[in-house]
């Protein structure tokens, strides 16, 4: 058996990522419980079984798609000041880029198979992390809120696909709901 070319390397890195792509957006609006690996395969245009090669079982599809470790790392990139508005952004170029989100995945995976794994994921690397970075009394609390109102949004516009929400512009959204959270990041002194 032959090592594999660099070419050939770059070729499976690229098919793996395209396959989790389409996965993510798959997982994010039918829940684990309504994919299907030929769904996703169809989502990706690829068979079924390449799926499998890569991945084993819808299982580990899941795993490998439910790592929100980049995602979380990009929404958390920003001082605490300016937090809500980045927020909000960000989620919202996850959505127009993979039409995805990964909040949103979260709660469709959790109560299902593999979803407290998901779940726990979640808490670890946005949750808990943001609750650490934010002054004053509550922290735990106002961190919850804030994922909440962003799980809000990817639900309004990527599951239910709610006329106004997909038609209002990304940074009319941002200039509305930022502030929002802003007062959740902020600690309730300076509110």
């Amino acid at each position: 058996m032959s090592t594999p070319t660099v070419a050939e390397r770059r070729c499976a890195a690229d098919t793996r990522d395209a396959l989790l792509r389409a996965a993510r957006r798959h997982f994010s609006v039918h829940g684990y419980a309504g994919a299907t690996l030929r769904g996703i395969a169809a989502e990706a245009q690829v068979s079924a079984a390449l799926l499998v090669k890569y991945f084993g079982s819808k299982e580990g599809l899941l795993a490998a798609a439910s790592d929100i470790e980049a995602e979380t790392a990009a929404l958390l990139d920003a001082p605490n000041a300016t937090l809500g508005r980045h927020l909000v952004a960000t989620l919202l170029d996850l959505h127009d880029r993979a039409e995805a989100d990964p909040l949103v995945r979260v709660v469709l995976t959790g109560p299902r198979p593999g979803g407290e794994r998901i779940v726990e994921e979640l808490d670890r690397r946005l949750i808990k992390r943001l609750a650490d970075r934010l002054d004053g009394p509550d922290a735990r609390l106002r961190a919850e809120m804030v994922c909440a109102q962003l799980i809000g949004l990817g639900a309004v516009r990527l599951l239910l696909s709610s006329p106004a929400t997909v038609a209002e512009p990304p940074a009319a959204l941002v200039d509305r709901l930022g502030p929002i959270l802003q007062a959740w990041i902020d600690p309730p002194a300076v509110r």
